[in-house]
């Protein structure tokens, strides 16, 4: 079987497919405009083409219309009349004949609710999808087909509005000049359309009218089919196109609810959720000694969020201060770094509130306040223990990246260290303070233990990092 016969073998299936489902489709739509003068998509307007963005003025057009739903990219050839428009452009193609084609071109969009980015995927997803089908049903063509979007079509609703006879004329300056605005931003238009337009006589409330007739129309993706010749009168429809133009509907049919085949889908909204703060001890940078002078122990603290709502935390933090005056025997040099869990009391607290802590952690030093015999310690040392904290944001903004917290800790800490001397006179070397034979010297012979507070704290917190997830 040739390649040509099983092109031609696939789209018949697939004409018998749509055949097969617009005779139930065509049937329950009959029933449902037999009781209501609208049908949720349709408008009391003429509906609007968006122009092609190709030159075209070379050539005649066709035109044709696939809409998807709210918050979706996926092809549907059981909404609104997706399936005749579909049945619509395989016999246009058919009657101005392939070689008599110059150009088709999908120009996708998306109506104005939800967020840009959102949109931004939706077109571009709705282009994907159309463009699969074009090339499964008409692989000849694949050339020839081009992609063109338009994210958030407010012109298209601004046509819309403009010539609605049930909207009336302060209702639609209002909308209108709030599309056509140049100092407001996105979201600042969609935020107004949806809390400023009010309620009207005959449509009720206006942006639940608009929602309604005229965003599930703008979410769309037109299919231009620009070709050389005009093409020949198609083949009569055994099923009747539903009506774009309608007299005004009634209040009643105006705040009919969808039906239950159809539910609502809120558009998506986002947050930024906190993955990972960092921190630092505010009193530990007040730290001074007489000959050192100012010796902040610098100091920084990670906060790792594993899940936006949980209680379960997990925190790395790093000391080290690192200061030296050779002349006076002066050594104040610690590298300490600590591993800490924490479990915060209450579950979607944004990890704000009390919380009780374990750590684990290590330290090397070399500490030395002595001038005159220049008398210090070096050495090692670990140890573990438990802490306690309160966080609290800082601001009244429930988004506020910024936090504070006290915090106390205690524990066991064990040392391995050496005492030293500087000798006299100073050579430029330290000795270890050791009298006994030196083939009988142990490093870090001492040992020191401490059990008690080992730590005090009030951190200053930021969210540096933030993951984008979308509100369910």
């Amino acid at each position: 079987m040739g390649g040509r016969t099983i092109s031609a073998y696939i789209r018949s299936l697939v004409l018998v497919a749509l055949s097969a489902l617009l005779t139930v489709s065509v049937a329950a739509q009959s029933h449902s405009q037999a009781d209501n003068l609208l049908a949720v998509g349709d408008t009391v307007v003429k509906r609007i083409m968006p122009k092609p963005i190709s030159d075209s003025s070379y050539v005649a057009t066709d035109y044709t219309e696939i809409h998807f739903r709210l918050n979706n990219a996926k092809l549907d050839i059981s909404y609104m009349d997706n399936g005749l428009s579909m049945l619509h452009l395989d016999r246009v193609i058919d009657s101005i004949g392939k070689e008599n084609i110059v150009a088709i071109e999908i120009i996708s969009q998306s109506s104005p609710e939800g967020t840009l980015e959102r949109n931004q995927w939706l077109t571009k997803n709705r282009s994907e999808v159309m463009l699969y089908y074009m090339y499964r049903v008409f692989p000849d063509l694949k050339d020839k087909i081009s992609l063109n979007t338009i994210t958030e079509s407010w012109e298209n609703l601004a046509q819309y509005v403009a010539q609605d006879p049930n909207l009336e004329e302060e209702t639609i300056n209002k909308i209108l000049n709030i599309i056509e605005s140049e100092e407001l931003s996105i979201n600042a238009k969609k935020s107004k359309l949806k809390n400023s337009l009010g309620k009207n006589p005959k449509t009720g409330d206006v942006y639940a009218y608009i929602s309604k007739y005229y965003f599930p129309v703008i979410r769309n993706s037109g299919i231009y089919v620009l070709h050389s010749l005009e093409p020949v009168n198609l083949l009569d429809m055994d099923v009747e196109i539903p009506l774009v133009e309608e007299t005004s509907p009634t209040i009643d049919d105006t705040i009919r609810k969808q039906p239950e085949s159809q539910p609502i889908i809120e558009p998506a909204t986002f947050r930024k959720r906190p993955l990972l703060a960092v921190k630092t001890n505010i009193p530990y940078y007040g730290f001074a000694m007489k000959d050192l002078g100012w010796a902040p122990i610098y100091n920084i603290e990670a906060e790792l969020y594993p899940t936006e709502h949980g209680r379960w935390t997990l925190l790395a933090e790093y000391e080290f201060p690192w200061h030296t005056v050779l002349s006076k025997h002066q050594y104040f040099q610690i590298l300490n770094l600590q591993i800490e869990g924490r479990r915060y009391f209450k579950r979607e607290s944004n990890h704000t509130g009390h919380y009780l802590s374990a750590y684990i952690g290590s330290n090397l030093f070399d500490i030395c306040f002595d001038e005159k015999a220049g008398h210090g310690y070096q050495g090692e040392g670990f140890g573990g223990g438990l802490g306690y904290g309160y966080v609290m944001p800082l601001g009244k903004n429930p988004n506020t990246r910024w936090k504070l917290e006290f915090l106390v800790k205690g524990g066991v800490y064990m040392t391995f260290y050496d005492p030293y001397d500087a000798g006299s006179p100073f050579a430029g070397k330290y000795y270890y303070s050791w009298f006994d034979e030196p083939r009988l010297f142990i490093r870090r012979n001492m040992i020191f233990r401490w059990l008690g507070p080992t730590g005090v704290g009030i951190s200053l917190s930021y969210d540096l990092i933030r993951k984008k997830v979308c509100n369910k």
